[in-house]
């Protein structure tokens, strides 16, 4: 009786140990796969750059507290399908989680994210799902053997009345190189693709904020040059606060993104990245661009685009149709950067000392570059 009643202990505490190993390893697998990307963002000026990092929260680490959960009520075989089956839903939740994840987040905060896009899953994140879901389920099928043994030990050192000691909890925390190398495959599927363009960006912005004019740039390494060159041109439209934002990616030049920064004078600023050559292809003041985007769109019904593609929302077509003119020189055009590649441009007229408001349209995009909707004020 002694020996039955020590087995069913010993089951009680596999099963719940299960839960805690699930809750250790998808908090290792957070931390090491969100919070450095997180962090990075947040130190570039990157706007919402706590998304990714909160979806996986209310995701990632519900699975595999889950996973782990129902492993800890099967045998070893059991669990080896289980966390199998974990990593490539997680691998799932990784590639949508920047991208329709962040969409489905973001409307709710930007109510122009609603109407207008915000970085659909590219063709190479999809593509690289099959390899991402692949390589999980075989890390996955060695954290499903290691909850087998890892709990095993944490019993061997459990108490007198079995419960967890803090040797038990060590022994979970071995899982850290694996939940590494989830994070690792993550990072680098996703993450780095968004990362390394708003990094780009800010190295421009602080260059231009920081860096000391007329130095010679032919002394420089070749990257710091080239941000030092750009900085230097758009200087003096500078502000020391500003808001980088990943507006878009280039769908027909794999690689290639789009990145504005906005600044606290409301000056705005957007970069062509190409991550193949990591260096800027262009860089152009927003505000001039859209306010001759809207001069051009409200009479003529169209607008030149550059080397993107211009489009106009059915909505956007009908309210011109009403309200085609020419754009008067005394008024006045605003830029107001939302999330994403949303730019809300304003149109007002002066009457005496005030400005009244007569429309505004929303801009989304930067390749193509679409004007979604527009309304009278």
């Amino acid at each position: 009786m002694r020996g039955e009643s020590q087995l069913r202990a010993k089951h009680a505490f596999e099963r719940a140990a299960g839960w805690r190993f699930g809750f250790v390893f998808g908090a290792l697998l957070v931390l090491f796969g969100y919070v450095p990307d997180a962090f990075q963002l947040w130190s570039w000026h990157a706007e919402y750059w706590w998304v990714k990092l909160a979806l996986a929260c209310f995701t990632i680490l519900p699975l595999a507290v889950l996973a782990g959960g129902i492993a800890g009520h099967v045998n070893w075989q059991l669990k080896l399908p289980v966390w199998a089956l974990f990593g490539m839903l997680a691998g799932w939740c990784a590639v949508n989680i920047p991208f329709n994840g962040a969409r489905i987040m973001l409307q709710n905060l930007d109510s122009n994210l609603s109407a207008a896009p915000y970085l659909p899953v590219p063709l190479t994140a999809s593509e690289s799902y099959g390899m991402l879901a692949a390589l999980g389920a075989g890390v996955g099928l060695v954290v499903g053997g290691l909850q087998t043994l890892l709990v095993a030990a944490a019993w061997e050192h459990s108490t007198e009345d079995y419960r967890m000691t803090a040797i038990g909890w060590a022994f979970l925390l071995l899982t850290a190189p694996f939940a590494f190398g989830f994070a690792f495959l993550y990072d680098w599927n996703t993450h780095l693709t968004l990362r390394l363009p708003v990094e780009r960006v800010h190295a421009i912005v602080q260059s231009g904020l920081d860096d000391a004019p007329n130095q010679n740039p032919t002394t420089m390494a070749s990257q710091h040059a080239l941000n030092y060159v750009i900085g230097q041109h758009w200087r003096a439209r500078f502000g020391e606060k500003y808001t980088i934002h990943l507006a878009g990616a280039d769908s027909a030049r794999p690689g290639e993104s789009y990145v504005d920064a906005s600044f606290d004078n409301g000056f705005n600023l957007r970069c062509r990245i190409a991550l193949a050559d990591e260096v800027p292809i262009a860089c152009m003041d927003l505000n001039a661009e859209y306010t001759r985007l809207i001069s051009e769109f409200v009479p003529r019904g169209s607008f030149r685009c550059g080397d993107c593609e211009a489009s106009v929302s059915p909505q956007a077509a009908e309210w011109r149709a009403a309200n085609a003119r020419e754009l008067d020189s005394a008024e006045r055009v605003s830029i107001k950067h939302g999330a994403g590649g949303s730019v809300l441009v304003r149109v007002s007229a002066r009457e005496g000392n005030r400005s009244q408001a007569k429309f505004e349209c929303l801009v989304s995009g930067a390749d193509p570059v679409i004007v979604e909707r527009c309304r009278n004020l």
